[in-house]
Formats: structure tokens, sequence, C-alpha cells
């Protein structure tokens, strides 16, 4: 069964593969220069570059590694920044109140 992207994914994957297309574009390489670069198919660069929903994780990570951008990919999840794991770890390491015995 296919489901339909949120519009919120749609922006995002668009935005990601501008900014993809931009650095491959300041490097100089065409889209079938990059596609071998990247030991991608050109279909492949096209939908990474489209924000193409469908694009395997790992193809995007291709073209991060071969622009030189695959450390930014740390950023994504990054649990420091989420809330409901900073405050997860925030209550294990509170004092715990003493119980008062029966």
């Amino acid at each position: 069964m296919r489901s339909t992207v949120p519009l919120l994914v749609q922006s995002a994957l668009a935005d990601l593969g501008q900014r993809i297309a931009i650095a491959r574009k300041a490097r100089g390489h065409s889209q079938a220069e990059f596609a071998a670069l990247s030991d991608l198919g050109l279909s492949t660069v096209v939908g990474i570059e489209a924000g193409h929903p469908g694009v395997a994780v790992g193809n995007l990570a291709k073209a991060l590694d071969a622009l030189g951008l695959l450390a930014q990919i740390d950023g994504v999840a990054e649990v420091s920044q989420d809330p409901f794991v900073v405050d997860a770890g925030l209550r294990r390491l509170s004092p715990r109140k003493p119980r008062h015995g029966r």
C-alpha cells in the first residue's frame, strides 16, 4: 500500500535536494559526472536533487560522501537536541526522593 508523503516532509526533501545540487554545481560537476563520482545512477542523482521521497538513505549518504559532506549526517536526529531524550536523561539523573518505610 502506498502512503502519501506529508507536505512538510516533501518540503524538507526538496530543500535538501536543492542544497545537494548547489554543492554539486559549486564543485563543477554535471549530474552525470556526479553520478559516476558517487557510484550512483543518473536517475538516482536526479531523484536526490528533486527531493524524491523514494531515494534510499544509503544513496543519499553516498552523494554526501562524494561531496565531502558525509560528516554533516551526524547532525541528523542529534539526540542531544531532542528534548524528550534530554528530559529522560535528566529524570534518571535527578535525585530520587527517599521512600518512607512501611
